[in-house]
């Protein structure tokens, strides 16, 4: 049973920090990439590797004047799912293409070492990207092939994307053929944790992953279902329809004392919020604890969390992008802070980078969802603005990071057996 609060909406500006107007810093009519040739390109137009109509931006996040995005593969003819660009336009260039990262063998489909479908990841303050892999492809197709089991992958930014661990997640927590790994946030203390929403049809819910010890478990509950009232609506003149459970994701900033998981479906109008404590004792009944927190005037995509504690979010059907200080009020205070028909159909991803600026992937997926997508026209944009030099949940409100986990390089789940296992004899030996 969900615990109620009272509602309140606000859509005038509240205790937020100022922010600028949102200014486009890239937009592209399509997404290329860099090929190793010219032949590598007309090769794979002609085997419709690469579908150009197909490659749509999702994810976004930075890293030392970098740039990383997802292309997750909803269609077929995407040949890079990681890709890299500089955060700043070179030579005035705003539609750059992307690089593979971290090279092109980890872009290979069927390979299960490399990424098959890569939609969101998360960047944590020592430079090591926590990557989700679905392991699925084509997911918007009835060709929906479950390839590889999905899985974690942590990737060492400063030692040119070496890969730290790969998880493969078990089947009763993230199943191969229906297991849609969305969005994910970290948290730092317990020796590293990631949650994880996963929105497949057949069993949403948020997936909890243990770093210390290299395990996960998948908390379900009602909230993480799709509500069938708030799956139609409409974008730009285009409805969409599709249903889709659980899928932003934030948590509350380091300096919080008791912190909070918050999420929602996509198909809602509703965020929710349950504490970590009970995610990460695995309380059997920790639905018990979610929150209801208040009614939205629009679905919603990504989320993201600041280190004041400011929830930022995109108002989907509003062409907007909304703002909440949940230090104010623990029930909902929505302030629009941006709002451009144009410019801001569908606001999916947000990201926080070291000069104090807040980013937003906007790529009007109504369009990509119905088919609809024309090449001739921008229709993915990387917006930013001035957030009064706000850092991510990830830090504290000072600015500094706290102490994150060491992750040994090539670590893996038989190293992590190995090591249980003889941390057990050891212990037995001893006494």
């Amino acid at each position: 049973m969900l615990k109620l609060v009272t509602i309140f909406v606000v859509l005038v500006a509240a205790t937020l920090a100022v922010h600028d107007k949102f200014r486009v810093e890239f937009q592209w009519k399509y997404i290329n990439v860099t090929w190793p040739s010219e032949d590598a390109r007309l090769a794979a137009l002609q085997n419709e590797e690469y579908i150009p109509e197909n490659n749509a931006i999702a994810g976004i996040k930075l890293w030392k004047h970098r740039m990383y995005l997802t292309v997750p593969r909803w269609k077929n003819g995407v040949p890079v799912t990681l890709g890299v660009t500089s955060a700043t336009p070179q030579n005035n260039v705003t539609a750059p293409n992307l690089e593979p990262y971290p090279n092109w063998e980890m872009q290979k489909v069927g390979n299960c070492k490399a990424f098959q479908f890569v939609q969101s990841m998360e960047i944590d303050p020592k430079g090591r990207m926590w990557v989700l892999d679905t392991g699925r492809t084509a997911t918007m197709t009835l060709e929906a092939k479950a390839r590889c089991t999905p899985r974690l992958v942590i990737l060492d930014l400063e030692n040119d994307g070496k890969v730290l661990r790969s998880y493969e997640f078990p089947e009763n927590v993230a199943p191969k053929e229906s297991a849609y790994l969305n969005d994910i946030v970290l948290d730092h203390r317990e020796g590293g944790i990631a949650y994880i929403t996963d929105n497949g049809k057949e069993d949403p819910g948020i997936i909890i992953y243990f770093l210390q010890n290299n395990t996960s478990w998948k908390f379900r509950h009602e909230s993480t279902n799709a509500e069938p009232e708030f799956t139609g609506f409409m974008v730009a003149n285009t409805r969409v329809t599709e249903s889709v459970h659980v899928d932003g994701i934030a948590l509350s900033p380091a300096s919080a004392s008791d912190r909070l998981v918050y999420y929602t479906p996509l198909s809602s109008l509703h965020f929710y919020s349950v504490p970590t404590s009970v995610l990460i004792n695995r309380t059997e009944t920790a639905g018990d604890y979610v929150r209801e927190l208040g009614r939205r005037t629009s679905q919603t995509d990504g989320i993201a969390m600041s280190a004041t504690g400011v929830l930022y979010y995109g108002l989907i059907a509003d062409d907007a992008i909304a703002a909440w200080d949940t230090k104010q009020s623990d029930a909902l205070m929505q302030t629009v802070i941006s709002r451009d028909h144009r410019l801001t159909q569908w606001p999916d991803t947000f990201a926080f980078d070291e000069e104090g600026y807040l980013w937003c992937v906007t790529n009007s997926l109504q369009n990509f969802i119905n088919n609809k997508v024309n090449i001739s026209v921008p229709n993915y944009r990387i917006i930013k603005s001035q957030n009064g030099g706000l850092k991510s949940y990830q830090y504290f409100e000072n600015g500094t990071a706290p102490e994150l986990p060491y992750i040994a390089a090539g670590a893996s789940q038989i190293t992590f057996a190995f090591a249980s296992c003889l941390t057990i004899l050891l212990v037995s030996i001893i006494q």
